[in-house]
């Protein structure tokens, strides 16, 4: 049987440092947006300009794919540490619990 070891912390720490290179991305995609609208009016070309947009147009979805990835993995790196944790927990009360009557034969009556 597989063994499992997460260190809660660990993913706290790995999902918060995730969450600000994503933040990065979000400015670097501002930039790039200003870069290409700056490059399209630097040209004084309509043809160029039109290129750069196409060429925006036709990156977007990648972008965007970039984003909602990243966001649904931070999402489901916390949800599975959450229920691996409550997991354990309720093991332990459960094991506690199976314990607990023998405890209290071994004892004996007092």
């Amino acid at each position: 049987m597989p063994r499992w070891d997460i260190d809660p912390e660990g993913v706290r720490r790995v999902v918060t440092k995730t969450a600000g290179v994503a933040e990065g991305l979000v400015d670097q995609a501002d930039a790039y947006i200003k870069s290409l609208q700056a490059a399209a009016e630097a040209s004084g070309s309509a043809l160029v300009a039109k290129a750069l947009v196409d060429f925006a147009t036709a990156k977007d979805p990648f972008v965007q794919d970039l984003v909602t990835r990243t966001t649904r993995v931070m999402t489901a790196a916390v949800g599975a540490t959450k229920a691996y944790v409550e997991g354990d927990m309720e093991m332990a009360e459960a094991a506690q619990a199976e314990v607990a009557p023998l405890r209290t034969t071994l004892r004996g009556p007092r």
